[in-house]
């Protein structure tokens, strides 16, 4: 068996593997106390494409939870009306779109989408509310579906522009 040395400080280790233990219990520690207190989450910022995924992802849990209490064909359009919203965010080039259209977008998924279910649920026995969700969510898909299409306009402009650029400053450049 082998035999360790004693060491002349008192907390200091006497065999191999107690350094090795101290020394990973030491950073854990030391790990522990600088994310002892983590920093909140931050909020995307309004406007952002950030913003509006956040906004969907909880509008899709909305729509989960009151699926059964909508028309289908109500459901079936706040389902596009998130799909695109989808493909706005999923759009490398979304953040080309002006501020302006990203709040809507955001507020879209926020607030008019749900608050329009939300107003039918609390009128549903009103004569005709079935056909008036549907028309409002109608509404609402056509300015989704329009925001999508301008996102993928605003890359293909941002592209063109940036080949008109290329052309004016390297165009007459020969080797």
């Amino acid at each position: 068996m082998q035999q360790y040395a004693l060491c002349e400080h008192s907390n200091a280790p006497t065999k191999p593997w107690e350094a090795v233990t101290m020394g990973l219990f030491d950073r854990l520690g030391e790990r522990a106390a600088s994310s002892a207190a983590p920093a909140a989450p931050s909020a995307p910022e309004p406007g952002s494409v950030e913003a509006i995924a956040a906004g969907n992802v909880t509008l899709l849990q909305f729509l989960r939870r009151e699926s059964g209490r909508i028309p289908n064909r109500a459901y079936i359009l706040a389902r596009t009306i998130a799909q695109h919203l989808d493909d706005v965010v999923a759009d490398p080039s979304a953040h080309l779109l002006d501020v302006g259209s990203r709040i809507t977008l955001e507020r879209m998924a926020t607030t008019h989408l749900p608050d329009t279910i939300n107003a039918y649920l609390a009128a549903r026995t009103m004569p005709d509310a079935d056909e008036l969700l549907v028309e409002q969510l109608a509404t609402l898909e056509v300015a989704a579906s329009k925001a999508a299409a301008r996102s993928i306009e605003a890359a293909r402009d941002a592209f063109l522009i940036q080949g008109s650029f290329l052309e004016d400053k390297y165009g007459s450049f020969h080797v």
